[in-house]
């Protein structure tokens, strides 16, 4: 299992020139999403309202995970509270995460 310490995807400069730099969460390597512990974000926004489902289901008939943590937002433009986020990523192998999630 690898990991990256920092990974930088995209440098935005303010206008008056100071760069902010995002840092992301380590990322590790997942050899097979079988029998492991699996983690569902989704917005539930209206028009994913019929597919979403779906997909967990048809994720958890073929992964058969070990366990599985949802966390659905009531609100679909704001992020996942950082502390839900955290604690949802500590108790999962994976995450599948849905459009604006």
């Amino acid at each position: 299992m690898s990991t990256h310490s920092e990974v930088k995807v995209l440098e935005l400069v303010s206008p008056i020139g100071h760069p902010r730099v995002a840092t992301y969460a380590p990322r590790r390597t997942l050899e097979t999403p079988v029998g492991r512990r699996v983690g569902f974000i989704w917005n539930q926004y209206q028009a994913t309202r019929q597919f979403w489902p779906q997909l967990e289901r048809a994720m958890e008939d073929a992964c058969k995970p070990a366990s599985v943590e949802r966390a659905y937002k009531s609100n679909t433009w704001t992020p996942l509270e950082q502390d839900r986020f955290a604690a949802l990523a500590r108790s999962v192998d994976y995450l599948i995460v849905g459009v604006g999630a």
